[in-house]
């Protein structure tokens, strides 16, 4: 199969055409109007991602000069893994180019439809992220600080759980029902590689916020009650 050429009139595209279905799915707007798209090459994720959101967050942070090893790992299994994200700090989301082009077009109409769940849980919900930016700026800041505790950070850590849960659990819920009505040849690019085996051994937690939630959301979208998940947070 070829690979898609990953630009930002093709996201363009994708957003104009998906997200009609990712408003009617969610019966949420998603004013698209006011969002911003970006293509990074894959050695550009670690900055654009992580350390972008870290700056928006105010935490100071070290973009030049060599990074410890703990750091250099996690950005070296984020580039690997990751196929898109959306930045709520700059109201961007932000693709992959290397790690989405051997999908299929559908495909990655799925990756740009979960995104704009998360748009729209955030213009819907936009208190729930301003808590779990304060939660971040806290945990990321102490770790970038060089002081952690890591035990008193612990109950930090496990009140963005719950929160993680329901934000990923709604988007794969949201994603999976485009996929059933209407992409169902989609294919989405996969790996099979370190840092994907890293990532199934150490982040299983991360992994399970994909699925933990979905019966809960399917049981409330059911009776049109989505939005009493997110408010009860």
């Amino acid at each position: 199969m070829e690979k898609i050429d990953v630009t930002v009139p093709l996201i363009r595209d994708i957003v104009d055409d998906v997200s009609p279905l990712v408003e009617r799915a969610t019966k949420w707007d998603l004013a698209i109007e006011s969002l911003d798209l970006k293509v990074l090459p894959k050695e550009r994720g670690y900055e654009e991602i992580l350390l972008e959101r870290m700056k928006g967050l105010g935490i100071p942070v070290q973009e030049d000069g060599p990074r410890p090893i703990f750091e250099r790992l996690i950005e070296y299994v984020l580039e690997s893994t990751i196929l898109a994200a959306y930045q709520p700090n700059s109201q961007e989301i932000l693709v992959i180019r290397e790690n989405v082009d051997d999908s299929n077009l559908d495909g990655l109409k799925l990756v740009i439809g979960h995104e704009l769940v998360h748009r729209g849980q955030h213009v819907q919900h936009p208190q729930l992220f301003l808590r779990l930016d304060e939660i971040l700026k806290d945990v990321l800041g102490t770790f970038a600080s060089g002081k952690a505790d890591v035990k008193s950070l612990i109950p930090k850590m496990e009140e963005i759980r719950p929160i993680m849960t329901l934000i990923e659990s709604h988007a794969r819920y949201i994603q999976e029902q485009l996929k059933q009505i209407y992409f169902p040849d989609a294919k989405i690019e996969t790996h099979f590689n370190l840092a994907t085996l890293l990532m199934r051994l150490f982040g299983k937690r991360k992994i399970s916020q994909y699925t933990d939630g979905i019966a809960e959301v399917a049981s409330a979208s059911r009776k049109g009650d989505v939005d009493s998940l997110f408010k009860r947070l």
